[in-house]
């Protein structure tokens, strides 16, 4: 996969999004307005324009750029709000949370037929929520359940055929897609394994890495699929866990107390997920902490970053 982050084409690191801890697929859009085609070099300031316009779009009052990802005709993939990120996109609350969105660079009129590099990114960009932001197999168009055209008859045409590659199952490369993540300033492998959601130590060994894990800026790392052993989504932030404050990380953060069996304070009828932080959602935690050694010298019942992972991680 040819893929640019969003420090690459210009917005800060990461997005202030709402956290989404799974999905049930994936919602197709295109721009809905005229577009011309344009070389590669010219592509992220039309992403970064997106961007601009969303910000400023003071009916719906986005925090950031409303797509989780957009495809150039060239088949670059550029991140946009992300994996494991609410989109702004999909027309409702509801369907927000419901599915990831991806924009082709695609207009009404001018450049308004699908190139094969961009079906091949647009596939690279499915294929990516799959393995790293926990999204299920279903493939739609933003016209499916909302009153739209987008994403225009021949690109909803595509979608309806299942989305498949033009050349039948393999990239544009030949290969099967893959995710690769150029190393910068600051960057270290267990903070790049986090952000792009991968197990550090399969992302050491695919790349060669040995300790004591020593990376350059500029060094061109593989990110492999997210396979085999538990891991964990990106951290959502202390200000996650607020007592009596909702945030969908602490369903998340449920599920995982009740997989491990940490669910012994409740308010009589159960230990359930839901979005609330409670005095009980507390104790539980504090319970998985103290089971730790490497936690129990602090059991606050509050997730930090290795309580989190430990959370999804411990079977």
């Amino acid at each position: 996969m040819r893929f640019v982050d969003r420090e690459a084409w210009g917005a800060p690191a990461s997005s202030p999004a709402a956290y989404l801890p799974s999905a049930r697929g994936v919602k197709i859009h295109y721009l809905g307005s005229p577009y011309t085609s344009r070389k590669h070099s010219l592509c992220d300031d039309y992403v970064r324009a997106v961007r601009a316009d969303h910000l400023a779009n003071v009916k719906e009052n986005y925090v950031d750029i409303a797509y989780n990802a957009l495809v150039c005709e060239h088949g670059y993939v550029f991140e946009g709000r992300g994996i494991h990120k609410q989109t702004g996109a999909n027309g409702n609350q509801d369907l927000n949370r419901r599915d990831y969105a991806i924009c082709a660079l695609l207009g009404s009129s001018g450049l308004s037929t699908p190139t094969d590099a961009m079906l091949h990114g647009l596939r690279d960009a499915i294929e990516w929520f799959r393995a790293h932001g926990d999204a299920g197999t279903w493939v739609g168009g933003h016209r499916d359940g909302y009153p739209t055209s987008c994403p225009g008859d021949q690109l909803y045409a595509w979608v309806k055929r299942g989305a498949p590659r033009p050349d039948g199952g393999k990239g544009d490369d030949g290969e099967t897609a893959e995710v690769k993540y150029t190393v910068k300033a600051g960057d270290t492998l267990i903070g790049i394994a986090r952000r792009l959601n991968v197990d550090w130590q399969e992302l050491a060994k695919v790349n060669g890495v040995k300790p004591p894990y020593t990376m350059y800026v500029g060094q061109e790392i593989r990110v492999p699929q997210a396979a085999g052993g538990r891991t964990a989504p990106p951290y959502p932030g202390r200000e996650a866990f607020v007592l009596g404050r909702r945030h969908p990380a602490v369903t998340e953060l449920d599920r995982q107390l009740v997989r491990l069996h940490f669910t012994r304070h409740h308010d009589g009828n159960g230990y359930q997920p839901g979005p609330l932080f409670t005095e009980y959602t507390r104790r539980n935690v504090a319970d998985l902490q103290r089971s730790r050694p490497e936690l129990a010298s602090d059991p606050d019942g509050y997730p930090g970053p290795l309580t989190w992972e430990l959370a999804h991680t411990l079977s």
